[in-house]
């Protein structure tokens, strides 16, 4: 049996085990989940943002439902399959007929010294979602492309969502 023992001595990245809370200057793990189907882009409708997440400031302030791609935490041990169709279903009501890893965002958000590490996902689905809850409740199912990308995402901005495609897809 191996006995080697790491010693992180630089700030590596090392995980206890999952807790409840978030903690200030600790790690979190989130995957954002942009849909497909047929060739086009799918956006979801929801007042109360993405399920177990907070509501944007922007849409706060505006007082009207933003869009929103699939995003959440994976759960300790899953594999990126088993994260991907989890969310998604839960999500959205519809399956994955693939998916692709296309980058690995990480940055520390200002206020919490909270390190994200956001593997960036584009999913293609197996049909359309329907109105309905899932999580929270989707009121509108947007289908665009990169010529008429919508402008009310909660939080991504347009040109922000035209470089993300250009560079992945």
């Amino acid at each position: 049996m191996n006995q080697f023992k790491y010693l992180w001595k630089r700030k590596e990245a090392n995980f206890g085990s999952p807790i409840d809370t978030e903690v200030s200057g600790g790690t979190h793990v989130t995957c954002e989940n942009v849909l497909k189907f047929n060739g086009k882009y799918v956006a979801l409708r929801r007042p109360k943002a993405i399920p177990e997440h907070e509501i944007p400031e922007k849409a706060l302030k505006s007082g009207k439902p933003y869009l929103y791609f699939v995003h959440g935490l994976p759960r300790w041990g899953e594999t990126t399959e088993v994260y991907v169709n989890r969310v998604v279903k839960e999500q959205t009501g519809v399956g994955v007929k693939s998916f692709r890893v296309v980058d690995l965002y990480m940055g520390v958000y200002p206020d919490t010294k909270q390190w994200f590490i956001e593997p960036d996902l584009i999913v293609e689905i197996n049909r359309l979602p329907v109105l309905g809850i899932y999580g929270n409740e989707v009121t509108e199912v947007v289908v665009f492309d990169i010529e008429n990308i919508p402008d009310d995402f909660g939080w991504w901005d347009k040109k922000d969502i035209e470089n993300f495609l250009n560079k992945y897809d």
